[in-house]
């Protein structure tokens, strides 16, 4: 998934320290579900941790493994809006 990432979205990844790299394994490997508010969230639930722990190197893994609470909030026209780290269950309507 190609998004456009918002001047928003930027500022929130610089704070929060999410590489453009991050950003592309989570959009690349993560499941997208919608929200009922007109944005998709992309997670990395436990099909896309099997799946990336196939894909790619065990050192890879162990690197990114710290980020694996991700998320993005992508919009219908596939611009990132916003990035962080879910410290509790994400609630879709």
């Amino acid at each position: 998934m190609k998004v456009h990432v918002s001047h928003h979205a930027g500022v929130r990844m610089q704070q929060r320290a999410i590489s453009a790299d991050m950003l592309e394994r989570l959009l690349e490997f993560g499941h997208s579900r919608f929200n009922g508010r007109g944005t998709q969230i992309v997670t990395f639930p436990k099909q896309s941790i099997k799946k990336l722990k196939e894909k790619l190197s065990h050192q890879e893994f162990v690197s990114l493994e710290r980020h694996l609470d991700l998320y993005a909030v992508v919009s219908l026209d596939d611009e990132l809006l916003t990035v962080g780290y879910r410290t509790r269950h994400i609630r879709l309507h």
